[in-house]
């Protein structure tokens, strides 16, 4: 069961335990769980094994720039980078001789 079915069917059963306190539950038939018959958690080391598998499953779909993207966006951000801390180390020399200023002339 992947994690998308997991959510549905935890979105259901909170949308159905909403009606049984509203008292709405008597007009609708229960939906059929694709859960176990059991209700006990698996074992911590199952729910951590069960859990790196779908991120290796989910990262196989994943989408990766090619070597020149990725050269492209490094050289972009790296440019970015030096060209506004240059711009911000220059507001920083106006703006502290502007307060040398005012301040001496007072």
């Amino acid at each position: 069961m992947n994690r998308e079915m997991r959510r549905l069917l935890e979105r259901e059963e909170r949308r159905q335990k909403k009606q049984e306190k509203s008292g709405a539950a008597a007009r609708r038939t229960p939906v059929a769980s694709a859960r176990p018959a059991s209700s006990e958690r698996k074992p911590l080391w199952q729910r951590i094994r069960t859990y790196f598998h779908e991120v290796r499953q989910e990262l196989r779909r994943v989408s990766w720039p090619t070597r020149d993207q990725m050269v492209a966006f490094t050289t972009v951000t790296l440019i970015t980078t030096f060209v506004l801390t240059i711009v911000t180390f220059g507001f920083d020399v106006v703006m502290k001789e502007i307060v040398l200023f005012v301040v001496s002339r007072s």
